[in-house]
């Protein structure tokens, strides 16, 4: 019996790796399809304002599926805390399913172009990183990217995220759009504009800290990789 248990076992912790392969495959390839159209319709049109309509469907496809990696964590697929990272997951979403997607004005803004690419690099790198994980494949170049790109990545999809929720304002005020008004039938209000406002101001207590824990991990990682190369 014990034999079977340590068997079955085994053959789930190898399906559970065989299928976070393919997860982290897949989305590194969903995410190199975003920046490769974000990349052409910049230069094959010189302009801003057709990048989001191009890469549409490819963007909310690849960020949608991350809903999973919440799963992953929440099953102990992976060693990730699961309130961690529906905050980091969910914020994305937000942006992209409760702002730039009804707001249509929104989607030409110049700064939308910035956030999605920031967003394509980071999760390239880091569905490379995670796949090459699982078969202990990652090259230091790969670590090295993993944990300094965000650096920099990280306060431009911020910024973009929250100039574009900044943006869609003025729309949502004179629309009244997911709004709800007195009087009526549940005798409740919501202002979805004032909704906006307080989300945005969340953002300054969370990101400081987690940027912190950031660059902590960062010098503990590439401090060990750095002297395994050496040793090696």
């Amino acid at each position: 019996f014990q034999h079977y248990y340590i068997t079955n076992n085994l053959r789930l912790i190898m399906l559970g790796k065989v299928y976070l392969l393919l997860y982290n495959c897949c989305l590194a390839f969903g995410w190199s399809t975003v920046l490769w159209y974000t990349i052409y319709e910049l230069y094959s049109t010189e302009s801003t304002t057709t990048v989001y309509k191009r890469v549409e469907v490819a963007l909310k496809l690849s960020q949608s599926l991350a809903v999973l990696e919440i799963v992953h964590a929440a099953i102990g697929l992976v060693r990730s805390s699961p309130l961690t990272t529906f905050i980091q997951v969910q914020s994305r979403l937000v942006v992209l399913w409760l702002v730039l997607d009804p707001v249509k004005e929104v989607q030409a803004d110049s700064n939308v172009p910035m956030m999605i690419i920031a967003w394509c690099v980071a999760e390239i790198v880091r569905y490379l990183y995670y796949a090459l994980s699982l078969v202990d494949k990652v090259p230091y170049v790969l670590t090295w990217a993993r944990y300094s790109f965000f650096t920099f990545l990280y306060p431009i999809g911020v910024s973009g995220e929250l100039l574009t929720i900044y943006s869609v304002l003025p729309y949502v005020t004179a629309s009244g759009m997911y709004s709800v008004s007195l009087p009526n039938k549940l005798n409740v209000s919501f202002s979805y504009p004032t909704f906006l406002i307080i989300y945005m101001m969340g953002y300054f207590p969370y990101l400081p800290k987690l940027y912190m824990h950031m660059l902590k991990q960062r010098g503990k990682i590439l401090g060990g990789a750095a002297a395994e190369k050496k040793e090696s």
